[in-house]
C-alpha cells in the first residue's frame, strides 16, 4: 500500500490535502488500482439524483518547463508569455466557473481536461467553494502537451471500487481516458468513463470513434455513463459508434454547443448513457462567459484567442450532468 503519490499519481485527496490509500493492480491493456474503504458520511435517504459536472479548462498550466518539449509555450518568456498574475488569474476564474455550474451545491464527481498536473489541481482546490471536501484521482498521462484528464468526486455520495486509465491503442502518446467504478451511498454500482478524444486536426473524420473504440475494448462491459470533450457532435462517425455500442446521448438544455467557432456554438463537450441500465441523464450547457453580437455570433470567453491573452476561464463552457437511477 502507498499513500497519496504513486508514481505521479494522486488519488482519493482531500481538498485539504489529507490522503487515502490506494492499492494498484492490472487492469486489462489499462493501468488501474482498486480501492476498498467506507463512506466518510451517509447520503440522506432518496438522494438518488447526483450532481457531475464536467469541464475542459484550456491549457490549465502551470508557469514551469516541466512537462516535456511543447511545455515551453506556457512559461513567461514562451509563445504565451504565462506568468504568475495570468495563471492565478485563471486559476479564480475557473473557481468561479465550477461554483456556477454547481449552482450552489456540492458536486458528486467533477471531470477535467487539459490539466498539467497534480500542482495546478491543488492549486485549483484553493479556489473553489471550502465545503467541496472532494477526493481526486489524476495522474499524468504521457501526452506531449502536458495535458491530463482528472477526476474529483464527493467521499460522502461515492466510494470507488476500482479505476483505471486507458491510453488509446495504436496511437502516439496522448492523453489517457479514466474510468471508475463505484458504489454509490444507497449501495449500487456506477461505472464512468470521462474521456478527452482527439482533435478535430486529426487527419480522419473516424480518428474520435477509432480511439474511443479502443479505449472501450480495455472494458468488459460499455460503462453506464460517459462525459468529455468528445471534439465532435453527435451525428457523426463517433455518434454512430456509439449508438452500435448501446449508448445514447443524454437529453440537453441551456446552450446548443460549448464551444463557439466562427459565431457558431459547436457540441464538442457530450454525455452519454448505456440503455437499460436505469439511468436517466440531463445534460447542461452552463453559460459561463458566453457572449453573443449581432455582427459576430457567440464567443466564449476563453484564456486566448489564438495567442492573444482574453483573461477568461476557458474557451469551452461546463458541462451540468444530473444523474438519476430510476
Amino acid at each position: 500500500m502507498q499513500l497519496a503519490v504513486v508514481n505521479g499519481i494522486r488519488c482519493g485527496a482531500l481538498a485539504l490535502g489529507v490522503a487515502a490509500a490506494c492499492a494498484f493492480g492490472a487492469f486489462g491493456r489499462a493501468e488501474g488500482l482498486a480501492l476498498r474503504r467506507g463512506f466518510a458520511a451517509r447520503a440522506a435517504p432518496g438522494e438518488d439524483t447526483m450532481l457531475f459536472l464536467w469541464w475542459n479548462l484550456q491549457n490549465l498550466m502551470d508557469t514551469l518547463p516541466d512537462s516535456g518539449p511543447r511545455d515551453v509555450d506556457f512559461v513567461p518568456e514562451g509563445r504565451y508569455r504565462w506568468n504568475s498574475p495570468r495563471y492565478y488569474a485563471k486559476l479564480y476564474a475557473v473557481g468561479r466557473g465550477l461554483a456556477a455550474a454547481a449552482g450552489g451545491q456540492v458536486p458528486d464527481a467533477i471531470g477535467v481536461c487539459e490539466v498539467e498536473n497534480a500542482e495546478v489541481l491543488d492549486d485549483l482546490e484553493r479556489r473553489w467553494p471550502p465545503e467541496w471536501r472532494l477526493w481526486r484521482l489524476h495522474r499524468d498521462s504521457p501526452d506531449g502537451r502536458g495535458i491530463d484528464v482528472a477526476l474529483w468526486y464527493n467521499p460522502e455520495r461515492l466510494r470507488v471500487d476500482s479505476v483505471a486509465w486507458i491510453h488509446p491503442p495504436d496511437s502516439r502518446p496522448t492523453r489517457e481516458a479514466l474510468w471508475v467504478r463505484w458504489t454509490t451511498s444507497e449501495g449500487q454500482s456506477l461505472t464512468w468513463l470521462w474521456v478527452h478524444l482527439p482533435s478535430q486536426r486529426a487527419p480522419s473524420p473516424d480518428a474520435r470513434a477509432v480511439a474511443l473504440k479502443g479505449i472501450m475494448a480495455s472494458l468488459e462491459v460499455p460503462p453506464d455513463g460517459l462525459a468529455g470533450d468528445l471534439n465532435e457532435g453527435s451525428s457523426g462517425p463517433l455518434g454512430r459508434y456509439l449508438r452500435s455500442a448501446g449508448m445514447e446521448p443524454a437529453p440537453w438544455s441551456g446552450p446548443a454547443g460549448t464551444y463557439a467557432y466562427r459565431g457558431r456554438l459547436e457540441a464538442l463537450d457530450g454525455v452519454w448513457t448505456t440503455t437499460g441500465r436505469g439511468l436517466v441523464l440531463r445534460g447542461t450547457a452552463v453559460p459561463f462567459g458566453l457572449k453573443k453580437s449581432a455582427t459576430h455570433g457567440y464567443r466564449v470567453r476563453g484564456t486566448f484567442e489564438g495567442t492573444k491573452y482574453v483573461g477568461g476561464a476557458s474557451d469551452h463552457l461546463p458541462v451540468r450532468v444530473l444523474v438519476h437511477r430510476n
